[in-house]
């Protein structure tokens, strides 16, 4: 598989983009590192720690955002911090809907889920 990102650049950008719904952690070497989210709630006390089922390459290669949606919504935004934006609406939906014994987010097409 061709890695399209940079992985310690994008893993920079994840934490930043993700930051509204929790706080990333990225444990591993490069591409093949395992991503960690502690999920915050909104009055930013931690909920639960989650781990994705994908790798940070994985998750690189797997979220993209279309041109229209990313032009309109996060103008002047870079594709991948649009495409992390989005990525972190998704997430955000999967951990408020998570059953309660859930710790896995796995992203699948359209958006993400908790659970496999």
């Amino acid at each position: 598989m061709v890695r399209t990102r940079d992985p310690e650049a994008f893993a920079g950008e994840l934490v930043a983009g993700l930051v509204d719904v929790g706080r990333v952690r990225v444990d591993g070497p490069a591409a093949d590192a395992t991503v960690y989210l502690g999920a915050i709630d909104d009055a930013g006390n931690f909920v639960r720690e989650y781990r994705f089922a994908q790798s940070l390459g994985e998750i690189s290669d797997a979220i993209t955002i279309d041109q229209a949606a990313w032009h309109s919504m996060w103008p002047g935004w870079s594709f991948t911090a649009a495409s992390i934006a989005m990525l972190s609406v998704h997430v955000q939906e999967a951990v408020l809907t998570a059953p309660d014994n859930e710790t896995i987010l796995q992203l699948v097409t359209g958006g993400v889920i908790a659970g496999v």
